[in-house]
């Protein structure tokens, strides 16, 4: 039962994650209930973080044992793993403002097209760190709640990257377009870019 409700838990959360995110949503609390983009923004980042707090809490309360080796040599696999996740995140975070990503300022460059720094090599370096640091934590904790989490995580990734991915195109039209089809969606490929 417990496995039932850790699933739907993770549903509901990707289901308020891209409700909340969405245009037409973000433009009708604007419009009919006066909350500006701001405010949205910081509601949207209390919501995910308590979200994944929450979720991740509850993942820990339930038991069971490790499905892999609970090694020493595992446990530094998964500290790697989930470093290059940190640190693919923290070079995603190069390129925008994370102040402005919290809501907690106006972004001065609302509407300008990024794809310098890593964004050059990667259109989603934070999906590609959440990848890392979901096989990271997994390694680290095997159990199969964990397991569960990190499948449900994998599962809506494609989802959340589709629908970001629409919004992009619809912001940026051609020119999201060409760098879509320049630019590798999570794997980056270091290799000379003649443009």
């Amino acid at each position: 039962m417990q496995y039932v409700m850790l699933i739907t838990a993770w549903g509901i959360y990707f289901f308020l994650h891209s409700a909340l995110a969405d245009k037409n949503n973000k433009q009708y609390a604007r419009k009919r209930l006066g909350i500006s983009f701001q405010k949205q923004r910081i509601i949207y980042t209390i919501i995910s973080v308590m979200g994944l707090f929450l979720l991740f809490l509850f993942n820990g309360m339930i038991g069971g044992d490790n499905l892999l080796p609970d090694t020493r040599e595992m446990k530094l696999l998964s500290l790697f793993i989930a470093t290059g996740g940190i640190l693919i995140g923290k070079a995603a975070f190069r390129s925008y403002s994370l102040r402005a990503f919290l809501g907690l300022e106006q972004e001065a460059e609302a509407g300008k097209f990024h794809a310098s720094g890593i964004l050059a090599h990667i259109r989603h370096p934070l999906y590609t760190a959440t990848i890392l640091l979901v096989i990271g934590f997994f390694l680290y904790d095997s159990r199969l709640p964990s397991l569960i989490s990190a499948g449900c995580i994998f599962i809506y990734l494609p989802f959340g990257i589709y629908f970001e991915e629409k919004k992009l195109i619809e912001e940026f039209g051609e020119k999201y377009q060409k760098y879509k089809r320049k630019v590798p969606m999570l794997i980056p490929a270091f290799k000379k870019n003649n443009n």
